[in-house]
């Protein structure tokens, strides 16, 4: 759900920003959609194999290729935010106000929380992985 809405708060954004990075302002955007697209077909319900230990062992499996990119995306939009002296000055004076809002609901409050769930739903899987050992 957090992916969805990045990519949502993102797609509201991306008009607003300078011209110069739209190309990379889409890529970044597709990475999110493709990671939430990803991240919806490993739900709960989707196994492979028939044995538990097998389904616990492919899921985590499955869920580290949707938790580690999302990890690493989101910390390189935080540095990249943070380093902005432009992002800074529009946050820091908030004018104007939705593009402040955009990057700091966006660029911080967003990715963080992207990265504390993506650490939290690896940690449950490994944790089952263990308890199924």
């Amino acid at each position: 759900m957090v992916l969805v809405t990045i990519a949502v708060v993102g797609a509201l954004g991306i008009p607003l920003g300078d011209p110069r990075f739209l190309y990379t302002a889409i890529t970044l955007e597709c990475a999110y959609i493709a990671l939430a697209v990803l991240a919806l077909l490993i739900g709960d319900g989707v196994y492979i194999g028939s044995r538990v230990g097998t389904m616990v062992k492919n899921r985590k499996r499955r869920i580290m290729i949707v938790t580690v990119p999302s990890i690493a995306i989101a910390s390189m939009v935080i540095v990249a935010n943070t380093l902005s002296t432009t992002h800074l000055s529009i946050m820091m004076s908030l004018t104007p106000l939705y593009n402040a809002l955009i990057l700091i609901v966006g660029g911080y409050i967003l990715q963080i929380l992207l990265i504390i769930s993506s650490i939290y739903e690896y940690s449950r899987v490994r944790l089952a992985d263990l308890n199924a050992r």
